[in-house]
């Protein structure tokens, strides 16, 4: 019955005097309820379309936010994704639905991509950072996931925001690249100031030699006596000022070796480290900063090796150093100092920098180690040097930690784990061999800087005969027509043909020969050098060296007295 058929036929009972008022109150009640259920059927379609509504809008939302998401079930298989996700993936959704999400990640992070999956599943919302490879292109996500029951699929489901975070990284590798050439600057200056005073004492004493062989003789002596007293003075201030020189060479060589720590790359994992030689080292890099603000006093103890990365050790130490003396103005050295501490602490080795300068305030005490949280003026620094240092002490297992009162100066503590290992007394390659005097012998020197091998082959010719060559190729023509060497001191550098090329061919043709190499470096190696390096059991010596530490690796190669 429509509602007007309703409406007409209460009029009718209405106007029936014989009809039952309970008829009649029926047909009221009747009439009632179908306006009630009208009115809620009218509510729920407005609900439905309300709700319709909002369901396009979610999926048009969910299709279309900037992050990619993706539904997982506990086999790490794609029950759900939206486009940005198909997008990330780079193929059709219709396609990847029901397929494992294995396929897209690194091999390298596929257990922890499980071990993501499962902790979601179990009911826990997780992050986690790891790489994806997707069409040759590799990239680096986090892993957003909370757990969600989907009643259309039986089991929990792993709901995943993926977010690229590709060149946030690569933004902080810049921001930390910045950083670090603040770091190289100071340590520019600081080797720069090394550097000078030797080299300015070797070229004073180099003038002194020349001017001393070159001077003129006086004209009112005997000539026979004027020859040789002029030859042996001239002679003896000669050496005394060569002498001098070679100590100042010595001295630049030190200092280049101790950059050659800075610079030399990560060292592998489970390395141990002399604390005391790498803040040594900080020290040295830091003086020009420290120098006209305060004196260094060291308060070591006897501590053992650490188990962390010498670069970025030095890196942390140089950092507190040069902000220990950016505390402190310049032309007060005499009443500020700046104290190093070693010690042993219960979690291993604590290292403490402490000086004597203005202190910091508790406000800016709480975000010292935020990264961009910076109280230098504009140029100064990105404020990033503590959150850098931060970073790389919590790496090697660690932690930082700060004390200042205004007025007061302020210490930085940083803890380090000690190594179980027992302390190993380092010793050079070029001094292992027994101290013996090497008989004559044949020598050939291959190395592709002329100047140094010419020198070489004079330094070697007052007790062996010696040939030169800049050539590999040339070298290795002469062994295949039958010239035979009891030592071969070979560049482990060379531009046509390199050290470890050459070691190989000879190795292949004429085993005996190979093993009569000596290997030389200026100290600069490729990734596939240092890794030959390590391999290698030959010997290696690096440049420059002394001529008894050469005849040290000679002597086992020789006939000897």
């Amino acid at each position: 019955m429509t509602r007007a058929d309703l409406t007409q036929a209460m009029q009718a009972l209405e106007n029936n005097p014989s009809a039952p008022e309970e008829l009649r109150g029926l047909l009221r009640e009747l009439q009632r309820h179908q306006l009630e259920l009208e009115m809620q059927n009218r509510e729920l379609q407005e609900a439905q379309q309300a709700l319709e509504e909002s369901r396009n809008r979610y999926m048009e939302l969910y299709d279309f936010a900037p992050m990619a998401c993706v539904s997982l079930d506990a086999k790490a298989c794609i029950q759900d994704l939206n486009l940005t996700g198909a997008g990330l993936l780079g193929q059709d959704r219709t396609h990847l639905q029901g397929m494992p999400f294995t396929p897209f990640v690194d091999p390298a992070d596929l257990g922890r991509f499980f071990a993501h999956v499962r902790q979601c599943i179990d009911g826990e919302t997780v992050s986690t950072e790891l790489r994806l490879r997707i069409a040759r292109r590799r990239i680096e996500v986090r892993l957003h996931s909370a757990p969600l029951e989907d009643g259309r699929l039986p089991g929990r489901m792993c709901r995943t925001a993926i977010i690229d975070i590709t060149e946030l990284r690569q933004m902080q590798v810049r921001l930390s690249m910045s950083e670090r050439l603040a770091v190289v600057g100071t340590l520019a200056a600081g080797i720069a100031h090394e550097i000078n005073n030797p080299l300015a004492f070797l070229m004073g004493s180099l003038s002194l030699a020349t001017h001393a062989l070159r001077a003129p003789a006086p004209a009112t002596v005997d000539a026979e006596l004027l020859a040789s007293t002029r030859h042996h003075t001239g002679a003896t201030q000669a050496l005394e000022a060569l002498s001098h020189a070679q100590a100042g060479a010595e001295r630049i060589q030190d200092i280049v070796k101790d950059l050659g720590t800075f610079a030399r790359p990560t060292a592998p994992q489970g390395r141990t480290v002399d604390v005391e030689q790498v803040l040594e080292l900080a020290l040295k890099m830091a003086t020009v900063e420290i120098r006209h603000r305060a004196h260094v006093v060291r308060d070591y103890v006897k501590v053992p090796e650490v188990v962390a990365d010498s670069v970025r050790l030095g890196q942390v130490f140089l950092n507190l150093l040069v902000n220990a003396a950016q505390a402190i103005p310049e032309g007060t050295a005499s009443r500020h100092e700046i104290r190093v501490r070693l010690r042993t602490s219960d979690e291993g080795v604590l290292v403490q920098v402490q000086d004597t300068g203005q202190g910091i305030a508790p406000d800016v005490l709480e975000h010292i180690f935020d990264p961009f949280f910076t109280t230098k003026r504009m140029g100064q620094g990105l404020g990033l040097g503590l959150a850098i240092s931060h970073s790389l002490v919590a790496q090697m297992n660690g932690s930082i930690s700060v004390e200042s009162t205004p007025g007061g100066g302020s210490t930085f503590t940083v803890q380090l784990p000690a190594s179980s290992a027992p302390r190993e007394v380092p010793v050079s390659r070029a001094s292992r061999s027994p101290a013996l005097t090497p008989r004559r012998g044949r020598i050939l020197i291959v190395d592709d800087e002329r100047s140094f091998g010419v020198t070489l082959r004079l330094l070697l010719m007052d007790v062996h005969e010696a040939d030169y060559t800049p050539r590999a190729k040339e070298a290795l023509e002469w062994i295949r027509e039958g010239r035979r060497y009891d030592a071969i001191l070979c560049d482990l550098m060379m531009a046509e043909v390199t050290g470890r090329q050459f070691h190989e061919a000879l190795r292949e043709e004429l085993p005996e020969q190979a093993q009569r190499i000596i290997f030389m470096t200026g100290g600069a190696y490729t990734p596939s050098s240092r890794e030959f390096v390590e391999q290698t059991t030959r010997p290696l010596i690096t440049k420059p060296f002394k001529r008894e530490a050469l005849d040290a690796l000679l002597v086992p190669l020789l006939p000897c007295a």
